[in-house]
């Protein structure tokens, strides 16, 4: 029988008091195995990640870390993990874990909309769906084939395929179920190394979500960022990946990749391939922008700063994108 590791990130899941702030590990830990009893004969061990924090203040360095803390504990003959995990990044940390690990192990990561405990600590909080969550995941953890997931109100997703769609309902997460896994991973656990944790959170990455208005608009803004160009500039475009054309607008843009800014067109459409049947979109393949896959938006955001990590100073960073 596979030993199961219970990992404990901080998040809603084991927060208290009001406002609500989480828990010190080691008192959510004895806590969880005092109060939680599991109708299982499968050996469970719990760890501290090694960030415990609000999700919302979580980043790609911290994702990171925790890859490497998890293949610490592969060494450690642990190939099953369930991840607890605040709701508001957990579908970025499902993302960058499907990219770090590919189908190496078995992960479900999941989390809560309301806290486990009540606000004092001592009991179980009685509307809560952490306990329902945390169960779900443990059951099904053992039967999953290799890969990493989200498992939340009874479903589970493909990890990098995934997206919030509720701030307060129990059915937070939609996604694309797990029979249709994309094996799209980066597999980056063969490449990481301590180096790229400091060097992630020196990442400048910019998601421009573009709006209805005049071209002249969105290539000033552009020329603003050209003044100090992120490192990575993900465009949310229109429909199938369809921006206002101008002459400015493609200079700009031209600009910003030899400043070696990497530029990759998304949607703000969450579901579908992107195309380039439009002739208001057809023209950005010619500037050198690279295209979304479009599995999800955690997706693109993973897969951009793991492979500039790799890949920064690369020429030929657009063929890397599409291998």
């Amino acid at each position: 029988m596979n030993n199961t590791a219970i990992l404990y990130m901080g998040g809603t899941f084991g927060c208290v008091g009001e406002p609500l702030t989480p828990m010190p590990a080691s008192t959510f830990i004895e806590l969880l195995q005092q109060s939680c009893h599991f109708e299982n004969e499968k050996p469970l061990h719990y760890f501290a990640a090694p960030s415990i924090k609000d999700s919302t203040e979580l980043q790609a360095s911290d994702w990171l870390e925790l890859g490497q803390f998890i293949h610490q504990l592969i060494h450690q003959n642990f190939k099953h993990f369930v991840l607890i995990h605040g709701t508001d990044t957990l579908n970025y940390a499902a993302a960058f874990l499907h990219h770090i690990f590919a189908q190496d192990i078995s992960l479900i990561i999941t989390g809560s909309q309301y806290p486990l405990f009540d606000t004092q600590g001592q009991s179980l909080h009685r509307t809560s769906d952490a306990w329902l969550n945390l169960q779900f995941a443990i059951r099904q953890i053992d039967q999953i084939p290799p890969g990493i997931y989200v498992g939340f109100n009874q479903q589970l997703f493909a990890a990098n395929q995934v997206y919030k769609l509720h701030t307060k309902n129990y059915q937070a997460f939609y996604g694309q179920e797990i029979q249709h896994v994309s094996n799209s991973s980066l597999h980056f656990i063969q490449k990481l190394q301590p180096q790229h944790i400091g060097k992630a959170q020196q990442i400048r990455l910019l998601n421009y979500y573009i709006s209805p208005d005049c071209s002249t608009h969105l290539a000033e803004n552009l020329a603003l960022f050209a003044q100090n160009p992120p490192n990575i500039l993900i465009l949310q475009a229109f429909g199938s990946g369809n921006l206002p054309y101008s002459e400015t607008i493609k200079h700009n843009l031209k600009q910003l990749l030899q400043q070696g800014c990497w530029i990759i067109l998304s949607s703000q459409v969450l579901f579908g391939e992107l195309s380039q049947q439009y002739a208001t979109g057809s023209w950005l393949n010619e500037v050198g922008v690279v295209f979304d896959p479009h599995y999800s938006q955690a997706d693109t955001y993973a897969r951009a700063i793991l492979l500039y990590l790799q890949s920064e100073q690369s020429q030929n960073w657009p063929s890397l994108w599409y291998s």
